[in-house]
């Protein structure tokens, strides 16, 4: 019992890492963190970030094809194990 997995699942594959990669890089590129000194001696400093709502929303969606992808790429598997059967 051989499976033959189609270019077609492959490309899915390496779609959805690629998406999956986009997503890391844009989430990383949303993210800005500034760090205040203490206003008052012997307070602690202040740490603030900012989320570029882009960036988090490009990374949203890329996550959103990866999982569809992923979803494709597990049809395409199971369909060539069920044909194989």
């Amino acid at each position: 019992m051989t499976r033959k997995v189609d270019a077609k699942t492959l490309v899915g594959v390496l779609g959805m890492v690629a998406a999956l990669t986009l997503a890391v890089v844009c989430w990383r590129s949303g993210l800005t963190t500034s760090t205040f000194a203490p206003i008052i001696e012997g307070a602690p400093s202040f740490v603030g970030t900012h989320y570029d709502g882009l960036w988090i929303s490009g990374a949203g969606l890329a996550l959103l094809l990866a999982g569809l992808m992923a979803i494709d790429v597990t049809r395409r598997l199971r369909m060539a194990y069920v044909a194989s059967e």
